[in-house]
């Protein structure tokens, strides 16, 4: 999707990259130019304001923070942090996984069975996504 740039704040890479598979991942993305990390340049301040204002966690905070200061889209698969994002700077602003492999099938890159076999894996890695979505979402 060369019409999307993808982010990484700093401090996510920092505090919230668990394992060594997921750095030499996110490592590679930033290599190939397909993750871009970003400076978060947001303040202390700001993001305990929003952690108490929404209650989530210090990457999901970090993110709305980045895109708040930045003008950027937040794409998250995490219901609070969307509910959350929504109400800090708009509908329009906050998209999902889901949504990606939407426009993927739309942009003819994916074939719809490949979008809809990715949202089942996502679903038995642990996603946290509607359980019982028309597979017509992807292919309409």
């Amino acid at each position: 999707m060369k019409e999307h740039k993808f982010f990484i704040g700093d401090l996510i890479m920092d505090q919230e990259i668990l394992n060594p598979l997921q750095q030499v991942i996110v490592d590679g993305l930033i290599q190939k130019g397909i993750l871009v990390l970003v400076s978060s340049e947001v303040t202390t301040s700001q993001i305990i304001n929003l952690q108490n204002k929404y209650g989530l966690g210090l990457g999901e905070t970090e993110c709305m923070a980045i895109c708040i200061n930045k003008g950027f889209v937040i794409c998250t698969d995490d219901l609070k942090a969307r509910k959350s994002s929504k109400k800090e700077f708009g509908e329009e602003n906050v998209i999902g996984s889901m949504s990606l492999l939407r426009e993927g099938v739309r942009k003819l890159f994916l074939q719809c069975d490949e979008a809809i076999d990715m949202y089942h894996t996502m679903i038995i890695k642990g996603g946290f996504l509607p359980k019982k979505l028309n597979e017509d979402y992807f292919c309409q």
